[in-house]
């Protein structure tokens, strides 16, 4: 962190307008990081008023993709105009500092919050680069600044009609500023429902009009009118072309910083990530601490692996284990959806693939970092690529997955529809879980609770099983289910793979580790409908071992795995 980032992290710290902001963040939305990733602000100011320049900033927003979803009207005094840009003024002449005061508090202002298209860093600093500088003479012909216009061409003047968060902690100091408790709360809950209230936003901008008259704000239009000035307007112009240049010394503001400081902040693992972003009913079952945009157009994740957990410790000997680094991919899944893609939180996901591969054997570590890349994108869908690496850089595993996701209605229609096709009505029953289990450390496990293959029968080089699941298992079913999970298939996988290899090898389950699992859904497995399992060792050379196992429900085809493994 540079030492410009530590200064205002240390200033917005114990800034009573940030900490009420925040506050109310976590009081409005369930998922406070992804909101502040997608949404920025636009401030149109008092100049854009009476300069009719309010319609043409809101039609540039839309040429950029961005969704308008809230917008207020707000009014500065003096003591608003000083904190809101205190940090910036205070390197400002006298002479500057009260032209700026007098503009800032000239009229209303229209307050825009906007949700950009996805991307890796934060929309603040997204549309803090588009709306341009200050300076006229460094503003490119697509930026909003130089679409509004210049008053006085080639000069730093202090009319340049719109105002942005520069990142998201400026957005929540701001909301702390310009709003009050009940109307930050409101608007933070209309950034998270998403509405498009564009034409709330227009009818506000007519609003503003009929309450101020309009001026023409160029240069020469305020030289005209030297013997009757438009106020405050000709004194900002005109006194700001006159002005003295800022003495030298002043306090360097800390805003501004550079947005590749995103791609590299440090990761937190203090806590787990608000459970309703991984799709946990609970934080107990959260493996996520943290996320944040990584470098190249990447994602970082933090997690921590369970040192004692029911069913991802539950190994024979304690080891580096494919499965827990499996789920903390998945739960990635939904950070990069929701955080990332602006997916919905109330939406459905649909497992397509699912694949990992340890680097290596080794020991098990406490904390990980996922370094996640998009590999594809298809309509309400993802593909992502994952890097796994413990704390000091040693890579533990590379994963891959597929996913899509729908709303509500659809994921109704899709269920509806797959019961029928296995001649299940609405009520979903209780699964079948009765059979001859094995010994928990004949599937590689050391808990009888978590064995889910039963009536398991050998023939030479492959093996036939049923699945056997235990909802009230709270280790494998966190939350109830209406459909069989996608990871307690890859499980089921893994445990008719090792009981097969410890048959085909004569050698104990625990004495061979997993080492790769690819895994492909074709459909949703229902609870309660028989699901055969056929597992076949499908390579056996070099000291390696690969298993194929395929599960079939009333006589569909439901997944397929391909289980690696090695004698520990």
């Amino acid at each position: 962190m540079t030492a410009l980032a530590e200064l205002k992290r240390t200033l917005f710290a114990v800034d009573g307008y940030f900490r009420d902001g925040w506050d109310d963040l976590l009081e409005a939305v369930a998922e406070p990081a992804g909101i502040l990733h997608r949404h920025a602000t636009l401030l149109l100011k008092p100049e854009a008023v009476t300069g009719r320049r309010l319609d043409e900033a809101m039609d540039w927003l839309l040429e950029q993709d961005a969704v308008i979803v809230a917008a207020e009207p707000v009014a500065l005094d003096r003591h608003g105009a000083r904190a809101l840009w205190g940090y910036r003024w205070n390197a400002a002449t006298r002479e500057r500092r009260c032209l700026a005061e007098a503009l800032a508090t000239a009229g209303e202002s229209l307050l825009v919050v906007v949700r950009m298209p996805a991307g890796p860093v934060p929309a603040t600093a997204r549309l803090s680069d588009l709306t341009g500088p200050a300076d006229p003479s460094c503003r490119e012909p697509w930026q909003l600044r130089h679409r509004l216009g210049d008053v006085l061409p080639g000069e730093d003047l202090l009319i340049d009609f719109v105002h942005t968060a520069d990142e998201p902690d400026d957005l929540v100091r701001e909301f702390g500023i310009l709003l009050d408790g009940g109307d930050r709360r409101r608007v933070y809950a209309e950034m998270a429902d998403g509405l498009d209230r564009e034409g709330r936003a227009r009818e506000l901008a007519e609003e503003l009009y009929r309450r101020r008259p309009a001026h023409d704000l160029t240069y020469e239009a305020a030289l005209a009118r030297r013997d009757a000035p438009a106020e405050p307007w000709d004194t900002v112009i005109l006194g700001t072309a006159a002005e003295r240049p800022p003495a030298p010394g002043g306090a360097a503001p800390p805003t501004g910083v550079p947005t590749g400081r995103w791609e590299h902040r440090p990761l937190r693992y203090e806590r787990t990530l608000p459970h309703p972003l991984v799709h946990k009913s609970g934080n107990g079952e959260v493996f996520l601490t943290d996320h944040a945009p990584g470098p190249g157009g990447g994602i970082l994740l933090a997690g921590e692996l369970p040192v004692a957990h029911r069913y991802f410790n539950d190994l024979p000997v304690p080891r580096l284990d494919l499965m827990p680094l499996l789920e903390l991919c998945r739960q990635g899944c939904y950070v990069v959806a929701h955080a990332y893609h602006g997916v919905p939180g109330d939406h459905r996901f649909l497992l397509r693939n699912l694949s990992a591969r340890l680097a290596g054997p080794g020991p098990a570590v406490r904390r990980a970092v996922i370094e996640v890349t998009v590999a594809g994108a298809f309509t309400r869908g993802l593909a992502l690529d994952y890097i796994v690496r413990a704390e000091d850089g040693t890579e533990l595993a590379t994963a891959s997955s597929s996913f899509s996701w729908m709303d509500g209605p659809a994921w109704e229609r899709l269920r509806a529809a797959g019961r029928a096709r296995h001649g299940l009505g609405p009520e979903i029953g209780a699964p079948p879980r009765a059979g001859t289990f094995p010994a928990a450390r004949g599937v590689g496990r050391t808990g009888d609770a978590n064995v889910i293959v039963a009536d398991l029968a050998w023939r030479r080089g492959s093996a036939d099983a049923r699945l056997a699941l235990d909802p009230a298992n709270p280790a494998m079913f966190e939350q109830a289910q209406g459909h069989i999970p996608g990871m307690t298939l890859a499980e089921a996988a893994r445990q008719s793979a090792l009981w097969t290899l410890s048959r085909h090898l004569a050698v104990p389950a625990g004495q061979l580790t997993v080492v790769a699992l690819e895994t492909g859904f074709s459909a949703v497995g229902e609870l309660d409908a028989a699901v055969d399992c056929a597992a076949k060792v499908v390579c056996d050379r070099g000291g390696r071992y690969a298993v194929g196992v395929g599960f079939t429900q009333t006589g569909l085809d439901l997944a397929g795995a391909t289980v690696e493994a090695v004698r520990s």
